[in-house]
């Protein structure tokens, strides 16, 4: 593992918002990523990172557009409603969002 190529990236996950962009945040965007265009369940995430669905929720909601508690929002990930099944809703990443993972790849 080449942990200079690690800090560099997160120097660059952290510049959207100095201070305020926990490393689990991070982990998440990475983890969304995966899930491609269809995204993934909230019940997913909850499973991969062993957490329940209000920290899960409190996570996914900081980087959406639309970020309660927060003066502005970071709009890396999109919620929307699972077509197959209304009830329950996905996470996918914004172009914002792919752009960010993108740029990380590239170090």
């Amino acid at each position: 593992m080449d942990l200079d190529k690690l800090a560099t990236a997160l120097e660059v996950f952290g510049s959207l918002s100095p201070g305020a962009m926990p490393v689990h945040h991070f982990q998440l965007i990475l983890e969304i990523e995966k899930g491609g265009k269809s995204g993934l369940t909230y019940a997913q995430l909850e499973e991969r990172f062993q957490l329940s669905n209000a920290a899960i929720s409190r996570s996914v909601n900081a980087l959406s557009e639309n970020a309660r508690h927060r003066k502005s929002s970071f709009d890396l990930v999109e919620i929307f409603r699972d077509l197959e099944e209304g009830r329950r809703y996905r996470i996918r990443l914004t172009s914002k969002g792919m752009a960010l993972v993108r740029s990380m790849k590239q170090l």
